[in-house]
């Protein structure tokens, strides 16, 4: 799934690029277009400043989380996993796709490797609001 996202991907800027070279080799005819066009015809490319308000770009932790997600809730938590070890390994002190791996190897049966999950999870955010809820799965699930 991974391949299929990163050539999607490349196909889309690829894309965005020969638009953009159609454009920048075909100008508007003199009197068209924008105001930031030259006296030969050739548009300026202007940049626009960057604003402190605009949202900040999600890391790709983040894009896996949002991904995995999505798998859960279409019913396929497989398709989610591999989407959130990447998360971990992206950014190793987020305790989301630890919880999220937790709740779905518990759903799954595999109580060792929920266990685990929900360790990783109270050790990186040991002040998690829910730390006795999860604590008390965990000793839940070892009985």
């Amino acid at each position: 799934m991974t391949r299929i996202l990163g050539k999607f991907t490349v196909l889309v800027l690829l894309s965005a690029c020969v638009t953009w070279g159609a454009q920048q080799n075909n100008p508007p005819a003199a009197g068209q277009g924008d105001s930031s066009s030259s006296s030969s015809g050739r548009r300026k490319l202007t940049i626009p400043e960057t604003d402190d308000n605009s949202p900040p770009v999600p890391s790709t932790a983040e894009k896996d989380i949002d991904v995995a997600s999505f798998y859960i809730r279409k019913g396929d938590p497989d398709a989610a996993i591999p989407r959130l070890e990447e998360a971990i390994q992206e950014k190793p002190k987020l305790a989301k796709p630890r919880l999220m791996l937790a709740e779905i190897y518990e759903k799954k049966g595999d109580k060792t490797t929920a266990i685990k999950y929900y360790k990783d999870y109270l050790s990186v955010f040991p002040t998690a609001p829910d730390a006795k809820k999860i604590e008390k799965k965990i000793e839940k699930l070892q009985s």
